[in-house]
């Protein structure tokens, strides 16, 4: 009978012991795993496509790889972009625009090119960035001439240079928030989804701040869009985003 109480004494305690640590554990868990809301139907197929097109095209994966970078969170960023495209579109309103930047200068500089949506605006300050703080073997023209001009938007034109803008964006992001200690990789990609959408020279407080409201049209006083950008980079991560880690997009074709 002593021996049964005092089995008893050592048990129990580890036995709830135990118990709190796995508790514990489940509620860690429950703590970090991402809350995803569902855009399958907000998103429709234009989504599809934009994977779709990523999926056939493994030189850009492979491309990010090489510079040691995470392709889902790099890819993440664009998603939302990629969603907005319009082929039509980018031909007939491009080519104006084209035209009136080179000639007039960066007052015309905020329209949209190509797959990534990159603006003129977005690329000169992704070449100044990258230039200033020497991250890499390109050289660019900084002077605000026609010349300039002429070449970058030449550059936003090729699919592969505006895959080459998107890593200097990443490589800027990187290490300008190598502080922060992100809570997943879903955290960094809403942030950096977030900042290519609103403008990555903003400071860190006022892009998360930008992560939450939705985009009001200031004309009509109505939310321009149902979902915010990093909603749709974070649904990239969680359903899609394993096909482009660690090269395995160029095995999904």
């Amino acid at each position: 009978m002593n021996s049964f109480k005092y089995k008893t004494a050592f048990v129990l305690p580890f036995a709830l012991l135990l118990v709190a640590i796995c508790f514990g554990a489940v509620a860690a868990y429950a703590q970090d795993k991402v809350a995803v809301k569902d855009l399958t139907t907000e998103l429709g197929n234009k989504y599809y496509d934009a994977v779709d097109f990523l999926l056939k095209n493994p030189w850009m994966t492979d491309t990010i790889i090489l510079e040691k970078l995470q392709p889902d969170i790099a890819l993440s960023a664009v998603i939302p972009a990629m969603i907005r495209y319009s082929a039509l579109r980018d031909i007939v309103e491009a080519s104006a625009m084209r035209t009136l930047y080179i000639r007039s200068g960066r007052k015309y500089a905020h329209y949209s090119v190509g797959r990534f949506q990159m603006k003129p605006s977005f690329a000169e300050l992704v070449e100044r960035t990258y230039t200033r703080q020497k991250l890499g073997p390109y050289k660019f023209v900084i002077s605000n001439t026609p010349k300039a001009r002429s070449e970058r938007a030449r550059r936003l034109e090729s699919m592969e240079w505006q895959l080459r803008y998107l890593v200097m964006f990443n490589k800027i992001m990187d290490k300008r928030y190598a502080h922060i200690k992100w809570k997943n990789d879903e955290d960094k990609a809403r942030f950096y989804a977030t900042a290519f959408d609103v403008g990555f020279n903003r400071d860190e407080r006022t892009i998360r701040r930008m992560m939450t409201p939705r985009k009001i049209n200031i004309k009509t006083k109505k939310v321009d869009s149902k979902y915010r950008t990093g909603d749709v980079a974070v649904w990239f991560m969680v359903n899609d985003g394993h096909r482009f880690r660690g090269g395995e997009g160029s095995s999904e074709n």
